[in-house]
C-alpha cells in the first residue's frame, strides 16, 4: 500500500514556520520568565530606602507592610530607620492609640517595699500587657521609673546604699528584650546626687536638619548640690555623662526640688513645673552633645495651684507649652482645665519672658461630673500622655471613687486603670507612649 499522503498545508512556504496549536503559548511563557527584575527582587537596603520616602508617610508604610511577607519583614526589621528618614508631619489632633499604660513605682510603706521590681498595667482593653515585675533578668533589679517619652522608659536600677552610685537605664517595654537596653554608667562617689529630678529627648525632639541615629536620646538631670543646683546631661551618642554644670541664679529649695514632677519637651527643650509661678525651661545643644546652652523661667497665668493640682505637657502641634490644671465645680466635682502658650523660644529676654503669664490662652475646660472630689479628697495629676493626650490621674481617699484613671483630653472620656486608695501613694508614676517606628514594626509584624 503506497504511503499515506501528508496534508497539503505542510508543503506551504509559511506552514513551516507555524508551531503546532497547543505549542503557541510556550514562547510567550519563556519571554515572561526573561524579564527584567521586579520590585520582588529587590535587596532589603533598597527597600527600605524606598519606604522611607513613601509620600503619605506611616499610614503608606503600613499599607506596604501589609502587601507581602517580605515588605512586612523589612518594615518590622528597620522600623526605627524607616520612621526617622519620614516626613514629621504635625498632626491634626491627639493619637490616643499610641497610649498603652503606665509604670509605676511601689506603694511608700517603707525601705523594703520601695525595693520591689516595677510593676505596670495595661491602660486600654485589649492592649498589651507592659507588666515588667517577675520577668527576670534586668528588671528584677529595677526600683523605679524616673521618666518616659517617645517609647522609652528611664528606669532607675536598685541601689542597696550610696555608695553603689546612681545607675540608670533606656529601654523600650514594646520592642525587643530587657537584655537590649542600655545601661548608663554609675553616678557614685561624689558624683552620685540625692534626690534628682529626670528628663529625656530623642532623636524626635532634635531639628530636622540634625543627623542622628534613630537610637540617639538624651537623659538630663537635675539636682541640688550643698550651695547650688546642679545641671548633667548623658548622651547615647558620647556614651557618658557630661561635665556638671551650675544653674544660674539662686539654689531650689528641697521641697521645689521634689516636687519638680514629669517634664514636657517642646522643641528640644525641657520644661518642669517648678514652683507655684513658673516653669523651669532647660536647653541643650543642637548637635546632640551635652552642652547645657540656656536656663530660663515661664511665668503661668494661674500661679495658685499646688503641685499636685498642675502638669505640664504639649499641644498635638508640637510648638506650644500646655498647663493642665485640677480644679472643682461648684467646690465638689473635679473639672480639667488646659491653657496653652507659643513659646518665643529660650533664647528670648527677661522682659518678654515676664511677659509670658499674660500669653497663655485657654484650650479647654473639661467637667467630670462623676467625680466627686471634695476639699479632704486626696487627688494628684500625675502624668500626660503629649502623642496621646492621655492624662493620668489618681485619687486617694475622700471621694466618691478611687484609683487611677486615664482621661483623653479629645475625648473627654475616661478609663480606670487600677481600683483603690492605695494608687495615690505610688512613686514616680511614668507613662508609656509608643513611638512610630514601635508603631510600625507592631503593625508589620502581623502581616508575617
Amino acid at each position: 500500500m503506497p504511503p499515506r499522503r501528508r496534508s497539503s498545508s505542510r508543503a506551504h512556504p509559511d506552514a513551516s514556520c507555524q508551531p503546532p496549536e497547543k505549542e503557541k503559548n510556550r514562547p510567550c511563557r519563556r519571554r515572561r520568565g526573561r524579564r527584567a527584575p521586579g520590585v520582588g527582587t529587590l535587596p532589603d537596603d533598597v527597600l527600605s530606602a524606598i519606604f522611607s520616602r513613601v509620600p503619605s508617610g506611616a499610614a503608606g508604610v503600613a499599607r506596604c507592610a501589609a502587601a507581602c511577607r517580605r515588605w512586612a519583614r523589612v518594615v518590622a526589621t528597620r522600623a526605627a530607620a524607616i520612621a526617622r528618614a519620614l516626613p514629621q508631619p504635625r498632626p491634626a489632633g491627639f493619637l490616643p492609640h499610641l497610649a498603652l499604660g503606665v509604670l509605676h513605682g511601689p506603694q511608700i510603706r517603707g525601705t523594703r517595699t520601695r525595693r520591689k521590681p516595677v510593676v505596670s498595667i495595661a491602660a486600654s482593653g485589649g492592649s498589651p500587657s507592659l507588666r515588667l515585675d517577675g520577668g527576670g533578668g534586668l528588671f528584677d533589679s529595677a526600683r523605679s521609673p524616673v521618666a518616659s517619652r517617645n517609647g522609652r522608659v528611664v528606669l532607675e536600677l536598685r541601689r542597696e546604699d550610696r555608695a553603689d552610685g546612681l545607675t540608670l537605664c533606656v529601654c523600650n517595654p514594646m520592642a525587643g528584650p530587657p537584655d537590649d537596653a542600655a545601661v548608663l554608667p554609675a553616678l557614685a562617689g561624689n558624683d552620685c546626687p540625692g534626690y534628682y529630678a529626670c528628663a529625656m529627648l530623642t532623636a524626635d525632639d532634635l531639628d530636622a536638619t540634625v543627623t542622628v541615629a534613630p537610637s540617639f536620646f538624651r537623659v538630663l538631670l537635675v539636682y541640688n548640690r550643698r550651695s547650688f543646683t546642679a545641671l548633667r546631661c548623658y548622651s547615647s551618642d558620647a556614651g557618658s555623662w557630661g561635665p556638671e554644670r551650675r544653674k544660674p541664679g539662686a539654689k531650689m529649695s528641697a521641697r521645689t526640688l521634689q516636687q519638680l514632677g514629669p517634664a514636657a519637651v517642646v522643641r528640644g527643650v525641657a520644661y518642669w513645673p517648678a514652683t507655684h509661678r513658673a516653669a523651669f525651661g532647660v536647653r541643650l545643644d543642637d548637635g546632640g552633645g551635652t552642652t547645657l546652652l540656656d536656663v530660663c523661667w515661664v511665668p503661668y497665668r494661674m500661679p495658685d495651684f499646688l503641685p499636685d493640682f498642675r502638669l505640664l505637657g504639649v499641644s498635638p502641634d508640637g510648638e506650644r507649652l500646655s498647663y493642665i490644671s485640677a480644679g472643682r465645680t461648684l467646690r465638689r466635682y473635679l473639672m480639667i482645665t488646659v491653657e496653652t502658650l507659643q513659646l518665643q523660644g529660650v533664647e528670648e529676654d527677661t522682659m518678654m519672658m515676664s511677659t509670658a503669664a499674660g500669653r497663655w490662652d485657654t484650650h479647654a475646660h473639661i467637667s467630670l461630673p462623676q467625680f466627686e472630689v471634695p476639699g479632704a479628697t486626696a487627688l494628684k495629676l500625675r502624668w500626660f500622655g503629649d502623642k496621646s493626650g492621655t492624662l493620668v490621674f489618681t485619687i486617694g481617699e475622700g471621694g466618691n471613687t478611687s484609683g487611677a484613671f486615664a482621661l483623653n483630653l479629645a475625648t473627654s472620656s475616661v478609663e480606670k486603670l487600677a481600683d483603690g486608695v492605695h494608687c495615690n501613694s505610688w512613686t514616680n508614676l511614668c507613662g508609656y507612649e509608643m513611638d512610630r517606628a514601635t508603631l510600625l514594626a507592631l503593625v508589620a509584624a502581623r502581616f508575617f
